[in-house]
């Protein structure tokens, strides 16, 4: 008589065998629409992030040759260290898109690490958006089960969960069977990093970065029989009871492949380079100059009504450096006040030290109101606000913004994100080079190969 084998059921192995089943037949069209816009846009925000510091000295880290590009041109890495400098790159910026299910920034980490080992694999458009979305969604699936509990303990949980997504993605990527996917999964669980406090400090980038690095390494670990223990999640001192509390509900993996939280709750995306936590107080602030005749030197005094995850957001009232000034309410709306937006341009010591724009940020002030969205829409606007401005002549004018544009109930058009895509790429290609990436990336599931992706002459040939 044969013996029957039944098939693991601890959390991780639930989640591998998904993984490994996923096709990019099985993914509805929504979903995949909505990735393909968090890797282009991711992209773009990556390029713009090439030329910052952060990228510069995490590309100094030691690495080894290989056939990864690095975002700004420069070298051909290994996918360790590509996933490590690119991770770094793509969220120098605070300009990527953010995921409410654990509250992460889900592109950031598993873009990274997918395209690191897609170079190294000389993988194609379609295996690649496959990866893509089996990694962000095992990261918001575990954001859903772990809950906000996760981030309210202090926890970043971008990198925090980010590294578990990276893995996924990457031993998708790799063709890893389930066995060896699931300890992927166990052993990038067994390196959360990032904490909360290091919000405005180049380590958050950086720290991004090491969560991409991780996850390929994990996977690589797994590919070559390193092995976890079976229930890291859900078993005593386990990852649920040494982090979160013991806080764990497994619906949301069990859900995996009927739900895409890349639809539901969906992906906001960010038209300004600065926490998502501010994009709805500055939108207010340019409705109100839309709507009435006033300018900056006319400001008295300006108060912010945030959520609670505003306020919590936002730990900083006087900012010493540009990394510090966006998680700073009176830096966002000042900057707007003075020069009608935040935009990369403007993140830099010699606007932080403007004179004007320090007077304007001491007449701001952020209060939390947590009655903010009507009932029934609190969840579906964890960052509205509402911005009231007293005017020298008396005039006191009030506007609220319940969720910014490029929230999942908001969707910025195309051309506002293509906008975006190009203000971004074209710190770091030529225009032609820049459009010729977007054409390549709305067809990048026809792509014959990705390897090229980053270079300075990218292929925009399809298929």
């Amino acid at each position: 008589m044969t013996a029957i084998r039944n098939e693991p059921t601890d959390l991780e192995s639930r989640i591998a065998r998904w993984v490994v089943g996923l096709s990019l037949a099985d993914i509805p069209k929504p979903a995949l629409a909505v990735a393909r816009a968090c890797i282009t846009d991711g992209l773009g925000v990556m390029l713009a992030g090439s030329t910052t510091a952060v990228f510069a000295q995490s590309a100094m880290l030691p690495r080894l040759a290989g056939e990864c590009c690095l975002a700004d041109g420069s070298a051909r890495v290994d996918a360790r260290s590509a996933a490590q400098s690119n991770g770094a790159a793509g969220h120098a910026l605070d300009f990527d898109d953010t995921c409410y299910a654990g509250i992460v920034h889900g592109t950031a980490a598993v873009l990274p690490a997918v395209l690191a080992a897609a170079q190294e694999a000389d993988a194609d458009g379609a295996r690649l958006l496959e990866a893509f979305v089996a990694g962000v969604e095992t990261e918001y699936a575990l954001g859903l089960a772990l809950t906000d509990s996760l981030y309210e303990r202090g926890f970043w949980a971008t990198a925090t969960l980010g590294v578990i997504g990276a893995a996924a993605g990457a031993a998708k990527l790799l063709g890893l069977d389930a066995r060896a996917t699931a300890n992927a999964i166990r052993l990038a669980a067994n390196q959360p990093m990032g904490l909360r406090v290091t919000h405005g400090a180049n380590a958050k980038p950086y720290l991004c970065g090491v969560a991409a690095r991780t996850g390929v390494e994990a996977a690589y670990a797994a590919r070559a029989g390193i092995a976890g223990q079976p229930g890291t999640f859900e078993r005593p001192r386990g990852y649920a009871g040494a982090l979160n509390g013991g806080v764990l509900d497994t619906r949301a993996i069990e859900m995996l492949g009927s739900r895409y939280a890349l639809v539901d709750p969906g992906v906001a995306f960010k038209l300004r380079p600065m926490c998502s936590a501010m994009q709805a107080a500055v939108e207010a602030v340019i409705a109100l100059r839309a709507e009435h005749d006033w300018t900056a030197a006319q400001v008295e005094s300006v108060t912010c009504h945030g959520t609670p995850l505003v306020v919590a957001s936002l730990p900083y009232r006087y900012p010493s450096q540009p990394s510090e000034a966006q998680f700073c309410m009176p830096f966002s709306i000042a900057c707007t006040l003075l020069h009608g937006d935040v935009r990369i341009e403007h993140l830099n010591d010699a606007t932080l030290a403007d004179p004007i724009l320090q007077r304007l940020m001491q007449r701001v002030q952020l209060l939390e109101d947590q009655a903010l969205a009507p009932p029934g829409q609190a969840c579906a606007c964890p960052e509205a606000a509402r911005v009231e401005i007293r005017l020298a002549d008396g005039r006191c004018l009030s506007h609220t913004v319940l969720a910014a544009e490029g929230m999942p109930q908001r969707p910025a058009s195309e051309h506002t994100m293509h906008e975006k895509f190009m203000a971004c790429a074209l710190y770091a290609l030529a225009p032609e080079q820049a459009r010729a990436l977007w054409d390549f990336l709305q067809r990048l599931e026809h792509q014959p190969g990705v390897r090229r992706l980053l270079t300075r002459t990218p292929s925009a040939r399809s298929t």
